[in-house]
């Protein structure tokens, strides 16, 4: 395959899997003014991320192996077409709150097969010293995605209300399937019978049971539920206690976001020169810095922004890496690998932030507190990860 193709095959792939982390992020803003709308708590309003998660989660375990056997490219436009029958029943129901958030189910079993199939067909287009390059750009974008797309729908919500927010991403999904459908190169030559459930089980139950998986796939799991509980929880922080509108806090948010760009092109530079393992030991370092700052600072909006933009370096380092080192040792397994690193870090954050918020986490002290112990979290998986026969083999094939 010539670079040419190469780099279309990674800039499709990055279009497919902002699918569902737009979905996620341009709705944080209109949050607050869909609870007035609705006369709904603020733990209640949160049901639309939850719901969303739950949706789009579990739907991974499905598309993945489905998608091993019968291609992705098939997969991957009913998907679509699903997501964007969920953003009609919202739309059409935007009067219903129990409509808008039947929808927002039907939306992320939808777009669960973005999160899968971006990652599998990268895994089919490339392998040795490629891939962690080409899955580095994947991890970038999906975790940059949520942090620009809360500035977008900031905008769009303020000047157009959030119902045109869901019209948006309708329009969006409508022309990425259309890419899809005209650029779309399948990447599985000789399709087979969909697998048995029993075997289906057992590929994900040796998943499951490898150590060197769950070390790297926690770490995203965790970074990415860190991420999203404060994107989640700072539009509340920013627009209830500060009083601030959400065209302002679209503004304010460009802050972590750019971090989160910045971050995840220094990991594509640095990380050849010194190694994933080196590179990954600076997230809890920066976390626990964000954690200092959250729990003293003032609360206004430079100083939240500041503190968060150390937590989103933190994540722009740990996610593009433990990404390229999940997929790496899975090639005939493609599909069920990236199904259980995206599912379970869908299901994971979306457990992680309802718990959270359910137990009243509104303030930054609140938040600084969680983010030591998901700190200490990576720093002994990192350890644990780069123990195993997997990571020195892996270590050993990119030298």
């Amino acid at each position: 395959m010539s670079r040419v193709m190469n780099f279309k095959a990674i800039l499709l792939a990055c279009l497919i899997i902002s699918v569902g982390q737009l979905s996620m992020g341009l709705v944080f803003p209109s949050l607050p003014w869909i609870a007035k709308d609705f006369s709904v708590s603020h733990e209640q309003v949160q049901i639309l991320v939850s719901i969303y998660l739950l949706g789009f989660g579990p739907s991974q375990f499905f598309y993945g192996p489905i998608s091993d056997a019968l291609g992705r490219k098939k997969v991957l436009l009913i998907g679509l077409m699903i997501a964007m029958l969920g953003l009609l029943m919202i739309i059409f129901l935007s009067h219903s709150f129990t409509g808008m958030v039947l929808g927002r189910f039907l939306q992320g079993l939808g777009t669960g097969c973005c999160a899968v199939l971006a990652r599998a067909s990268t895994r089919d287009n490339f392998s040795g010293a490629e891939l962690p390059v080409a899955m580095s750009y994947i991890a970038m974008v999906a975790s940059i995605t949520p942090l620009f797309a809360p500035v977008l729908g900031g905008f769009i919500n303020f000047h157009f209300g959030w119902t045109m927010v869901f019209i948006s991403l309708l329009g969006y999904l409508t022309l990425v399937w259309a890419v899809a459908a005209l650029r779309f190169q399948e990447t599985i030559d000789h399709p087979s019978p969909l697998p048995s459930p029993k075997k289906v089980l057992l590929q994900y139950r040796e998943l499951l049971s490898s150590r060197y998986f769950m070390s790297f796939a926690s770490i995203g799991w965790l970074n990415f539920s860190l991420m999203i509980t404060t994107i989640s929880v700072m539009p509340f922080i920013m627009q209830n206690q500060i009083g601030m509108t959400s065209d302002k806090y679209a503004m304010w948010a460009i802050i972590p976001a750019l971090g989160m760009l910045i971050g995840a092109s220094i990991c594509n530079r640095i990380r050849p020169l010194i190694g994933s393992k080196k590179l990954l030991l600076y997230t809890p370092v920066l976390h626990l810095a964000a954690a200092v700052w959250l729990f003293f600072c003032p609360v206004e909006p430079l100083y939240l922004m500041l503190g968060q933009l150390l937590m989103i370096l933190g994540n722009s380092i740990a996610l593009p890496c433990v990404q390229a080192m999940v997929m790496q040792p899975y090639k005939k397994q493609a599909g069920a690998a990236a199904a259980m690193s995206g599912g379970g870090q869908m299901v994971v954050s979306s457990i992680v932030s309802m718990v959270l918020i359910n137990l009243g986490l509104s303030q930054a002290w609140q938040l600084s507190l969680i983010i030591v112990v998901f700190a200490i979290i990576t720093l002994i998986n990192v350890m644990r990860g780069f123990a195993t026969q997997e990571a020195m083999q892996s270590i050993t094939t990119k030298q």
